[in-house]
């Protein structure tokens, strides 16, 4: 009697093998697509049929196989670009276990035409199910022709979990996609049904790949992204927050031209963009990597598309040093201001700026008075650039003269400031345009910065009042004020008990006046007995922090006097996400002067 455990037939050992390899149509066309990028092919074409379950066929211009390699390609664990262990540990190709062409063989009808370099004529082998049925000589240019029809044919249950035509066409449309983010040099063309759906040139800018994939429309505001350090160099190009979308489609790494999937990068992307775009959305992000290939390891799953770094740490420092760049980048531009946006009938006598009666003037043009009142601000002592007078109109020989003086400067303070508006918004000028700046965004995410900061190094710097506050806590609610003393102390409060549901406010934040601390901290505690917690203490410790951030900050409609807008500006320029409030608003937009001449019927 026979024992229970059989030796499995080849041809269900490799349709287990397909099982892990071949998950759907576009599986096999980036298969297809990374052995004719191996084989050195500069013009590869793609033929889709019925979205891939009637038919697909890939043709390169690659290298081309002789008969006894096109018969081993079929094999098993055959394969042309590795040798040993050493090889698998510094891999060059894309791929490199001799597994694709027997697995797709295996559960389609597949035929092979290949014609080595050089030469005017080759062999074509054609399999059904992983059996040959017939080779033959046939004559053409180099290159190499895969034909995959019927896919699934004789697995039926595959078959079935196939979705529809559209899904599957989508899934075969990013398959290419990522390929060719990989390979910019080389030409990619695509058709479905006959009908040729895209064509890529070879591009030496990634941001003309990009265009072409994408469109230009989702690509005009992208913010590049270039560091190099040591051996490793980091390029391509993130969104600016106010770009942002509800899938997390448009992140991509491309690691030494591999598309891959990256748990430990991903998460990078998002931490890098928290705070300035809204819970649930996603920015766009495609780096490409250059990383020494002894330092990852792509032999960890069958379809090749994720990578393990052997120097964790290291690699996570230089993403989120690259990406906070670049975002810290994305600031208004000051520069030398265009004449033709100016005529000589701005440069009216000041009594009567643009030709308005003094009673019409805009309030950008009038003379502010300072802040009065507790919530005075403390923007620190700077150098004194704007004064009363500098509110009227300048001449335009004035206005360069201003540009190039405030060119010198940063980003947001070497803006030429016009004024505020509406006791809300800061109107600047610049090479492109008119920049708005909302004074109570900007001013939130200075102390955000600051407060932050100050509690990771000790706990946020706090001010004893002279007189204390007593809080009256409404009936029901209980206060443990010994357990929550340390997580409000690190935020700057220290409060003691007054009796029964009350207790004193001794010491709130630095910069706050007492009636927003007090404010303040009933947020806090409201947020802690409604059990708000986030995924982790930390999270929810910064979500307080935000707290404090927008209740010390200046208000909409309070008036700021010319030092104080130039105050502000400067302390925007350090901090280390001057583009978004910490709930993810927009704390600045541009209009532009192209906006403003289509506005006005000029273009």
């Amino acid at each position: 009697m026979g024992g229970l455990i059989q030796i499995l037939s080849e041809s269900l050992i490799n349709q287990i093998a397909a099982g892990e390899v071949v998950e759907r149509p576009a599986s096999v066309v980036k298969e297809l697509l990374e052995n004719s990028v191996d084989a050195g092919a500069f013009d590869i074409q793609v033929d889709i049929h019925q979205a891939g379950k009637t038919s697909i066929r890939v043709a390169d211009n690659g290298r081309g196989m002789n008969k006894d390699d096109l018969l081993l390609a079929i094999e098993r664990h055959a394969t042309s670009k590795i040798r040993e262990y050493a090889d698998l540990m510094a891999l060059k190709s894309m791929g490199f276990r001799g597994e694709a062409l027997p697995s797709i063989a295996a559960v389609s009808r597949m035929s092979i035409i290949s014609i080595p370099s050089g030469e005017g004529s080759g062999h074509r082998l054609e399999i059904w199910g992983g059996k040959k049925i017939g080779l033959e000589e046939v004559a053409g240019t180099s290159g190499t022709t895969v034909e995959v029809l019927d896919l699934f044919y004789n697995t039926p249950a595959r078959m079935a979990f196939l979705k529809s035509p559209r899904v599957e066409w989508n899934q075969i449309q990013t398959a290419l996609e990522r390929v060719a983010l990989g390979f910019p040099l080389l030409r990619f063309e695509l058709s479905h049904n006959g009908k040729k759906v895209l064509q890529l040139f070879p591009a030496q800018d990634l941001n003309l790949r990009l265009q072409d994939l994408w469109g230009p429309e989702r690509i005009k505001e992208l913010i590049p992204v270039d560091l190099a350090e040591d051996r490793i160099r980091i390029y391509g190009f993130i969104s600016p927050p106010h770009h942002h979308q509800n899938s997390s489609r448009n992140i991509a790494f491309i690691i030494n031209q591999r598309w891959v999937r990256s748990p430990l990068l991903y998460p990078l992307i998002l931490r890098a963009y928290a705070g300035m775009i809204p819970s649930g959305r996603f920015p766009t992000a495609v780096l490409w990597m250059e990383v020494p290939s002894e330092l990852i390891d792509v032999n960890i799953h069958p379809f090749k598309q994720e990578v393990r770094f052997s120097q964790t740490a290291w690699i996570q420092t230089l993403v989120g040093k690259a990406i906070g760049r670049s975002l810290k980048s994305h600031v208004p531009k000051p520069g030398r201001m265009e004449k033709e946006f100016f005529s000589q009938d701005w440069t009216t006598p000041p009594s009567q700026p643009f030709l308005f009666k003094e009673s019409d003037i805009p309030q950008f043009l009038a003379t502010s008075t300072p802040i009065e009142g507790p919530a005075t601000l403390d923007f620190g002592s700077g150098e004194e650039v704007f004064s009363q007078d500098q509110t009227t109109p300048l001449t335009i020989d004035e206005m360069e003269e201003e540009g190039e003086k405030v060119g010198r400067g940063g980003g947001f303070s070497g803006l030429t400031l016009l004024g505020q508006i509406h006791g809300t918004y800061l109107v600047a000028l610049t090479t492109s345009g008119l920049v708005l700046i909302d004074q109570h965004a900007a001013h939130e995410r200075i102390l955000y910065e600051r407060y932050l900061k100050q509690w990771q190094t000790g706990g946020v710097s706090s001010q004893y009042l002279i007189i204390p506050i007593l809080v009256e806590l409404p009936p029901g609610w209980v206060v443990d004020i010994e357990s929550i003393q340390p997580e409000i102390g690190a935020l700057g409060f220290e409060i003691t008990p007054a009796g029964r549901n009350s207790f004193w406010i001794k010491s709130i934040p630095a910069g706050m006046n007492s009636g927003q601390g007090e404010e303040t901290l009933k947020e806090i505690l409201e947020a802690m007995k409604a059990g708000n917690r986030l995924s982790t203490p930390e999270d929810f410790q910064q979500s307080l922090i935000k707290l404090l951030a927008c209740h010390s900050a200046i208000r909409a409609g309070q008036v700021l006097n010319p030092e104080e807008w130039k105050a502000l500006l400067i302390q925007l320029d350090q901090t280390e996400s001057p583009s978004h409030c910490p709930h993810g608003r927009p704390l600045w937009f541009l209009i532009s002067w192209e906006e403003i001449e289509k506005r006005f019927k000029r273009k």
